[in-house]
């Protein structure tokens, strides 16, 4: 698992390809097989090998229900990783079954870090935006911000409130709600720029400076454009 953790996939590939079956035959109950499985999943979908990836996240799950049912963060896991696969393979209506079972495994389990909670909501959000079904959309979306409200503020809580408002703003303004999207940008761009990412912030301007141009503020754009 080092190689993959490391982000060293052409090494991490050809050692989980190998070892991953073969515990699985020796114990299938082994703790480690859904992660195993989740990691080739991940890597399968970044090499844009989509039918194995799908057959890897099936296998995480399988193996998390299955043999693990009382452990809320390999079955919480399992169900994120693959309903974010389908997610972004616009399969929506088979990603939100999923997705939502992560919401109730994450709002239920008080040990898992409420922060958990938010982002899962925000998942199911983006899943539902795609449907679309902008209320229950929305309702989530508000959901998130409010767990991240009622929490420590540490950066990794402000960091993951930008990512929030981005996936927010970037829905509303797909519907040509634009002002309301631009307080969405603005307060996304804050928390990024200041508790996230370099890149998570460039993604953040680029969108934003899109909204601009679209709304006719061509010189605003092109100084969010101009920002390293």
């Amino acid at each position: 698992m080092w190689h993959h953790n490391a982000g060293l996939s052409n090494q991490a590939i050809p050692r989980l390809l190998s070892g991953v079956p073969a515990l699985e035959r020796s114990n299938p109950a082994d703790p480690r097989l859904p992660t195993a499985y989740v990691a080739l999943g991940d890597l399968a979908s970044a090499d844009r090998s989509f039918d194995a990836a799908d057959g890897f996240y099936k296998k995480a799950l399988q193996a998390a229900r299955t043999y693990h049912p009382a452990n809320a963060t390999l079955n919480r896991n399992a169900r994120v990783h693959g309903g974010n696969f389908l997610r972004a393979q616009g399969r929506n209506v088979e990603a939100i079954p999923l997705l939502t079972e992560a919401v109730a495994i994450s709002e239920g389990d008080a040990s898992m870090p409420r922060i958990l909670y938010a982002i899962d909501l925000d998942n199911l959000s983006v899943a539902y935006g795609s449907l679309p079904d902008d209320a229950r959309a929305q309702q989530l979306s508000q959901r998130a911000l409010d767990v991240l409200d009622g929490i420590e503020q540490t950066h990794a809580v402000k960091a993951t409130r930008g990512v929030v408002l981005y996936n927010a703003a970037y829905r509303l303004a797909e519907k040509g709600q634009d002002a309301q999207a631009e307080t969405y940008y603005r307060q996304s761009l804050a928390a990024v720029s200041a508790y996230g990412e370099k890149w998570r912030a460039r993604v953040v301007r680029d969108a934003y400076a899109t909204l601009l141009r679209k709304m006719g503020r061509e010189a605003e754009a092109a100084a969010l454009d101009a920002k390293p």
